[in-house]
């Protein structure tokens, strides 16, 4: 069954954009590559509360915000032009040390990552 992000374009024809993408997950980070901007601002992440559940599904720990929550988590400013909702918040691993990781740098997998889950939030 072809259920990972590398065959999403192949499962659903309005995905197809994520066949040919260039700025698709997971990624191999070269850090040779990188570039420093001085000039980027610091993000901005409001210092609200929300509650919500946590779950451990044995392949990752998740977090997932109430959608009945008083508050919300909005992050913005820095290189985002929008207003993004957090959603979800997850750690995975793998059995052992070395997998567990979606993304990798230079080649090398880790034994956990952590992931956020944020929206467009389009309400403002």
């Amino acid at each position: 069954m072809l259920t990972c992000p590398k065959y999403w374009g192949v499962l659903n024809p309005l995905w197809k954009l994520c066949s040919i993408g260039k700025r698709q997950s997971p990624i191999d980070i070269d850090p040779d590559k990188l570039l420093f901007d001085p000039f980027l601002k610091n993000l901005h992440i409001d210092k609200d509360k929300v509650s919500g559940t946590i779950e451990n599904t044995g392949q990752s720990l998740v977090f997932r915000v109430d959608k009945e929550s008083k508050y919300v988590l909005n992050i913005t400013e820095g290189p985002l032009t929008y207003r993004y909702q957090f959603q979800e918040f997850y750690i995975h691993f793998g059995t052992d040390n070395n997998l567990g990781s979606e993304h990798k740098i230079q080649g090398y997998s880790f034994p956990a990552e952590k992931c956020l889950s944020m929206y467009y939030d389009d309400s403002n």
